[in-house]
């Protein structure tokens, strides 16, 4: 049986990351009127130039977000926590989970070394706005019990079922619909 791991963070690495992005989303928002604004040489008032990046930023992370599926690299089982067993098997080339991330692959946590390690590859579906890809995600999740993959396996206590192979409602990497 193939070794998986999960994908949470300790709580103290996760605390750290809260406290980091906190930190520099504090710094980045102007402290008073004056440092948000810049008064042109005719007396016309508009944004600061670092205000105007930050507000271009956070709508550039509304604007390119991604679409993924993780696929398994191998045949074997993976956590899966809304399987009975905790685990599922999955076959080669089989979605383990379908997911939406700002950040790209590395910002969403998945090293390399990480999906090396628990035999998965990182495949882009999409880059688009954030609702686009969002409803192209709760689409995928949502038909995943159509998929030809999950119709191929038997259905729950069917004789050929085993405790960790048949029909699935979702992915084994997703928890939920959304």
């Amino acid at each position: 049986m193939h070794a998986f791991r999960s994908m949470q963070l300790p709580l103290g690495l996760i605390i750290i990351g809260l406290l980091f992005t906190l930190t520099i989303l504090y710094m980045s928002i102007p402290k008073s009127w004056e440092e948000a604004t810049q008064t042109g040489s005719d007396g016309s008032i508009s944004l600061s130039d670092d205000w105007s990046r930050t507000i271009e930023r956070k709508k550039s992370k509304y604007e390119i977000h991604e679409l993924y599926m993780l696929v398994a690299t191998r045949n074997g089982n993976f956590l899966c926590k809304h399987c009975p067993t905790g685990s599922f098997y999955l076959n080669t080339g089989e979605v383990y989970r379908y997911g939406t991330t700002g950040n790209h692959k590395g910002g969403r946590g998945y090293t390399d070394l990480w999906l090396a390690e628990s035999n998965l590859t990182f495949v882009n579906i999409m880059i688009a706005d954030l609702t686009t890809v969002k409803i192209a995600e709760a689409n995928l999740i949502g038909t995943y019990t159509l998929h030809p993959e999950n119709l191929k396996r038997p259905i729950l206590n069917a004789p050929k079922s085993k405790l960790y192979w048949y029909r699935l409602v979702i992915p084994p990497g997703n928890n939920r619909l959304d």
